[in-house]
């Protein structure tokens, strides 16, 4: 979300695109949810008591509530690692990294996450942060964007 902080300088670097995926090896043991309401038949992995990640998901994320979920966690990186065991939305970027994960319902929920960039404005007239600061941006731009994975992936 964009910072609102005053005392901030933030770049919006772009949006990443969120979609519903599960682990391969998850599919081909419980099937693949055919519509939204096959949902309801799956262990859904989603958020505990921040459902900030959730509210540009339109009218589907106004739907669910943290009861409907079977594995509850506000941590992103936790969230990741459930993805072996049932379905949750992850980056496209971050799911096209891992073959394992597959697209569920992919044209009835996708949503976009906005990435910025801050830091505090008594800090832009530091050099080294200001190069930090600019190498984050162009690499987090890149990732966004979907440049990095031609780069990070060798080529056969």
């Amino acid at each position: 979300m964009r910072p609102t902080q005053s005392a901030l300088i933030a770049r919006r670097i772009g949006a990443s695109r969120i979609r519903l995926y599960a682990h391969r090896d998850y599919l081909a043991r419980f099937g693949e949810p055919r519509s939204l309401a096959d949902l309801k038949n799956h262990c859904v992995i989603g958020f505990d008591r921040d459902n900030s990640s959730f509210r540009g998901a339109g009218d589907f994320a106004q739907r669910l509530h943290r009861e409907d979920f079977c594995f509850r966690c506000d941590s992103d990186l936790a969230q990741l690692a459930a993805l072996r065991a049932g379905v949750g939305g992850c980056q496209e970027n971050i799911a096209r990294r891992t073959p394992e994960l597959v697209a569920v319902l992919p044209n009835a929920i996708q949503y976009a996450l906005e990435v910025w960039l801050a830091m505090h404005e008594d800090l832009k007239a530091t050099r080294r942060v200001r190069l930090v600061f600019d190498r984050l941006a162009a690499g987090l731009t890149d990732f966004v964007k979907g440049r990095w994975f031609e780069r990070a992936i060798p080529q056969r």
